[in-house]
Formats: C-alpha cells, sequence, structure tokens
C-alpha cells in the first residue's frame, strides 16, 4: 500500500498536523516550567516540523522510502532545542523501520515504535522519566501489548483513537513523575507535543478520508522477511550520504536579524516566504531571525526594515560558492588547513566581539529565544577550513543540536557543553592553539567548572516555583539554570542574586550589561555591588545581548 503515495494527501496531511501543532504552540510554550525568554519547547517543535514540510514538498517522487528519508533528513537538519532533537530522532527511528516495507502491520508498528523509543533515549546523556520520553515508551508499550493480545485485526480509526488516548494518559502522568512539573501543576511540554501531534494526524485522516480499513496483526518474529532496523551509526552514515542537493534555483542565501518593538512576525514571514524558499522567520516582536534563499535580496532588506532596524546582515552568493568549490576540488595543491577552529553560539554585538577577540573563528547567531538548527551548525562546520572543529553551544537547550550535527558531518567535531555564554568566554580563554586537541577539549571542559553564571530578566509568564510565586514581568534572578530570586526591579534583583551565589572566596565578577539595560541603573548596580562587595575586584562590558539586560561570572 505504500509504495505509490498520492502526493496531495501526504501534503496535506503533513499541513494539517503543522497547522494543528500551530494553534496549541503557545499553550505548549506555556507549559514549560522556568518563565524565561528562552527556545521554547512548542517553537523548536513546530519550527522542526516545518523543516519537514520543507523537505516533503522537493519531493518528485512519492513513496515511503522518499518520504522516510525526507522526515529524517527535514526532522535532523531542521531540529532546534532539546524537544526538536529528541522529536528528530523519534520520528527517524520510526521511518528507519517501515521504509522498506510493503504494508506495515502491528508487529511492523511495534518494531517502528521500539526503534522510535531507542533513538530518543539514545540522543539524550541523561534520560530523564517525565518528559516526551517516557510518552514515546507508553506509546511503544501499548502497541507492544495490542500485538501481543488478540489476533483479530484492528481498525485504522480505533488504532489512532487508542494510540491518542494513551498519549493523553502519558502526558497526565508526567505531572507526577517530575517534582518540578507537579510545584507547578503542569503537564511536561515535550509530552504535550507528541499529544498534539497525534491529533493533528488524526485530524488530518479523518479530513482527508484516509483512515478507513483494517491493520493486521501478526506474532512479535514473526516477519523474517522483513528488513532489520538500521542501527544509529548506519542510518546516520546514509543521511550524511544522502545527496539532497539540487540546481540552484535561488542565487542568494539572505540571513539578517531585526529589532524593532512591535515587529509582526507572521505577517513578516508571509511575505519573506514569497521571495523565495528555504525561508526561516522566527523570533517574537522584538527581535526576528530572518533566512531565506532569494534571487531578491534588496526585497527581503526592504520588507525587514519596516518592522525596525537590521543587524547582521549576510548575502552569500550559492552559484559562486559552488563554483568556487568546484574549482577547488579541482586543484592539485591541496590548502593547508588550521589545526582547530573554535565556534561559538552568541548573540549580541559586544559578546560576538569579545568571542572574537578571545579566539572563536565562527559565531552562530542564536541563543534565548532563537535556538539554532542542526542546519545552522552544520553550514558552519562546512564553512570552515579546520582539521578540527570545537562547538560551544552556549545554552543548555543547545548543546543536542551540537551533538546532533557532530554525528552528521564528516569533520572531526567536539562539544564542550557550556550551558551559559559565561562558560563560553571562560572556555575560549583555555584554549591554545598549539596543544593537542584532547588537551584543549579537557582544559575547555574543565574551565567551565570553576565559573559561576548569573543571568537577570523578565519573567514572560507567571509561574509558581520552590523560590515562590512568580508575576509575568517580575524581574527573576537564575543561577545554574534555576531561579534563585524575584524581584520588581532589576537593581535589587542582581543585587539579590549576587548575595546567593557569592561565598566568601571569589575574587571577580564580571558584569555583560544587555541591549535593554539603562545607564541609571548600571551606575546602581555598580555602586551597590562596591558597596556590599568590597573584596570584589569589578569589571562591566557591553554584552548587548537581547532579553537579559544583566549576566554576571563570579570566579
Amino acid at each position: 500500500m505504500f509504495q505509490k503515495l498520492n502526493p496531495d494527501i501526504v501534503k496535506k496531511t503533513v499541513s494539517i498536523i503543522i497547522e494543528t501543532f500551530s494553534e496549541n504552540e503557545e499553550h505548549i510554550n506555556n507549559l514549560n516550567v522556568f518563565p524565561v525568554p528562552d527556545g521554547d519547547t512548542g517553537t523548536n517543535m513546530l519550527l522542526t516540523l516545518k523543516s519537514i514540510n520543507e523537505e516533503i514538498t522537493k519531493l518528485n517522487k512519492y513513496n515511503i522510502k522518499n518520504i522516510s528519508e525526507s522526515v529524517s533528513f527535514g526532522g535532523l537538519m531542521g531540529a532546534r532545542g532539546n524537544s526538536g532533537v529528541i522529536l528528530s530522532q523519534i520520528l527517524k527511528g520510526f521511518f528507519d523501520v517501515i521504509m522498506e516495507q510493503e504494508d506495515v502491520d502491528l508487529e511492523i508498528l511495534r518494531q517502528a515504535l521500539a526503534s522510535s523509543k531507542e533513538m530518543a533515549y539514545s540522543s539524550v546523556q541523561n534520560p530523564t522519566e517525565g518528559t516526551m520520553l517516557t510518552t514515546i515508551k507508553d506509546i511503544h508499550r501499548a502497541v507492544e501489548n495490542m500485538a501481543n493480545g488478540s489476533k483479530d485485526d484492528i481498525d485504522y480509526k480505533n488504532l489512532v483513537n487508542m494510540l491518542i488516548k494513551e498519549t493523553e494518559k502519558s502526558v497526565t502522568r508526567t505531572t507526577y513523575l517530575l517534582p518540578v512539573l507537579k510545584q507547578a501543576d503542569v503537564v511536561d511540554a515535550g509530552a504535550k507535543g507528541i499529544l498534539v501531534i497525534l491529533k493533528g494526524l488524526k485530524k488530518a485522516l479523518e479530513q482527508l478520508k484516509v483512515i478507513d480499513g483494517k491493520i493486521t496483526r501478526n506474532k512479535v518474529g514473526a516477519n523474517p522477511g522483513r528488513s532489520k532496523p538500521q542501527s544509529k551509526q548506519e542510518s546516520y552514515k546514509q543521511l550524511s550520504q544522502l545527496n539532497v542537493s539540487s540546481d540552484i534555483k535561488y542565487t542568494y542565501c539572505t540571513e539578517l536579524i531585526v529589532k524593532g518593538e512591535k515587529i509582526n512576525v507572521e505577517k513578516l514571514k508571509d511575505n519573506i516566504e514569497s521571495y523565495g524558499d528555504s525561508a526561516m522567520v522566527v523570533g517574537n516582536e522584538k527581535l526576528v531571525k530572518i533566512h531565506v534563499h532569494t534571487n531578491q535580496p534588496h526585497k527581503v532588506l526592504k520588507r525587514a526594515i519596516r518592522e525596525g532596524s537590521l543587524h547582521e546582515i549576510q548575502i552569500n552568493n550559492m552559484v559562486e560558492q559552488s563554483r568556487q568549490a568546484n574549482i577547488m576540488e579541482g586543484k592539485e595543491e591541496e590548502v593547508k588547513l588550521r589545526k582547530a577552529s573554535v565556534v561559538a553560539v552568541a548573540n549580541g554585538e559586544g559578546l560576538v566581539e569579545i568571542f572574537k577577540s578571545i579566539g572563536v573563528d565562527y559565531i552562530i547567531s542564536g541563543g534565548q529565544t532563537m535556538n539554532p538548527s542542526t542546519y545552522d551548525m552544520v553550514k558552519a562546520i562546512n564553512n570552515i577550513d579546520a582539521e578540527t572543529i570545537i562547538i560551544l553551544p552556549n545554552n543548555k537547550n543547545i548543546i543536542a543540536t551540537a551533538k546532533q550535527a557532530k554525528r552528521i558531518v564528516k569533520k572531526e567535531v567536539h562539544v564542550v557543553p557550556t550551558e551559559t555564554i559565561l562558560q563560553g568566554i571562560s572556555s575560549v580563554l583555555a584554549f591554545n592553539q598549539d596543544m593537542e586537541i584532547d588537551e584543549n577539549v579537557y582544559g575547555m571542559s574543565e574551565a567551565i567548572k570553576s565559573v559561576k553564571s548569573g543571568e537577570i530578566t523578565r519573567a514572560v509568564r507567571d509561574a509558581n516555583l520552590l523560590v515562590g510565586e512568580i508575576k509575568k514581568g517580575e524581574f527573576i534572578g537564575l543561577h545554574d539554570g534555576k531561579v534563585r530570586v524575584i524581584s520588581d526591579n532589576i537593581v535589587d534583583a542582581t543585587l539579590d542574586l549576587v548575595r546567593d551565589m557569592v561565598k566568601g572566596q571569589e575574587e571577580v565578577i564580571t558584569f555583560y550589561t544587555g541591549a535593554n539595560l539603562n545607564k541609571e541603573d548600571m551606575g546602581l548596580i555598580k555602586e551597590k555591588i562596591k558597596q556590599h562587595f568590597p573584596q570584589l575586584e569589578i569589571e562591566f562590558h557591553n554584552g548587548g545581548q537581547p532579553l537579559y539586560p544583566v549576566i554576571f561570572s563570579i570566579e
């Protein structure tokens, strides 16, 4: 039944799933326990789905193998944040099993979900129950029980309803599996995202009237003719060899950031998408990142400037880049590569300049609310002429994406798991071009341990945490990724957080001021820190980072 699939039905099914998810994006984002302006779960999962959709729409021949490869490639390259990476692994594991099948019975479905579960859990260094990992495990268990049960065939509609029912139970259980979710009285956002995808699938199947029919039962292991699921290493190797390039239709890869006050993101996205393909417009009413392949970059800039000021503009001629690459490949004399290069994720003109000044070779634009995709990481790695690449994610939610990019590329890549900008800066300072790569990675990883990172931002939603009740708009201070202080003004929030972090042996406190910190508040912060902590040497640098007016390290 899978060898010839109706292209319109495939496209419409994916479109309806994305539409359903879009309707629930904000709700899923609001389930995030910590009310910080970070790369939210709903947004990251939605952008991952949209990347899959872009790959599917490029297909000329619609069969299960081509669709499976498109889902795997689109999901892997478009994955953003932890939730996007896990979702991409769930989908890849599933389609790795069914891509060669002529039909799908319960046994094949069980194998596919087992593969999903295995790849999802292996994508996380320390798997935590009460998350979307638990939900995919529960879905697999439900199908496994069904495959081992009665020998009667099952109606497709009943199967989908059963999966949704079991997923709803699993989502509800997440609240009681994680203490932090129980404290906030919410379910896990990623698990909820899985449920929304299944509901979108049901909606699509019903609207397109393709849910009729039976799914057969087979005993576990009763399919000797079926191809075995690929190992994770084999599937990544196949993916890296997959030829997804085509003749270049649009010449200019255009990227920029727009800063404004009331940016209409959806309207801007619709306009930008009309200028070419591979469009990505993501952000909020104050900050938006744009990426598009187009033949009219001037129109992109003209449209974007209507929303605010333009920053970090990059317009690259992809035809010329391709030509130069071909020329380079034809040269007999090899270009001598650098021994190692450091890549860092950062956002803010000041922070970018700081990273470059201390030895970072390539900056990937991103951070809070703008988690870069696997594609962004791969592009950066491939653009660097070095034998070895060291990546500093500088955000807890970007580490998984960096590791995913590492598995895809052919170069030697090391990911130093920096969770904050401040850890990233300390890590770069430990880098020495003359040292062996293993020594560098070890030294850079060790440097992270000596840094205490503090961050001040505004709560983006109400929340109830162990530290107390938080109202939207209040200033909150974070240390080690956890909210430690709440205040109605930025000066007190900063002072209280420093008090919480200083234990008596520290010597230096270094502040990086954000784009939204005014000079008066900065002066008061400096004055109060000197007054209360005269033993500390105080440094101030312009970071220019959005959303976090104050970040600081204590060493």
